[in-house]
């Protein structure tokens, strides 16, 4: 499976330490989503990072996706959901790494 759709799959079934795992050591999520509703825009650092911050986002129900599709081998759309905002989503992989882990990981509205 390629790592967008491993990404997809993993969101649509939020598992945050499969999410942690996609991503290298020093891995980079950058969602610009959040700038339309309540929240701020996400910089997360580092596998341990992204995996503790979607643990909260999943267990809280503050965070998911839905009517994903992958576009290419480095673009995939979906709704992302922010509790009471839907926001159509493009996620866009910009670096991996040799053996296939993300390095960065951009999703901005589409």
């Amino acid at each position: 499976m390629k790592p967008i759709e491993q990404f997809l799959e993993i969101m649509e079934n939020k598992d945050y330490t499969a999410l942690g795992e996609l991503f290298t050591a020093d891995g980079h999520y950058c969602d610009y989503c959040a700038n339309g509703t309540a929240q701020h825009e996400y910089h997360l650092y580092g596998k341990e990072a992204i995996s503790m911050f979607f643990r909260n986002k999943f267990l809280f129900r503050q965070y998911s996706i839905m009517e994903a599709a992958v576009l290419d081998e480095k673009h995939a759309e979906f709704v992302a959901s922010f509790g009471e905002y839907n926001i159509m989503a493009i996620a866009t992989l910009q670096q991996l790494s040799a053996d296939g882990q993300i390095k960065r990981l951009t999703v901005r509205p589409k």
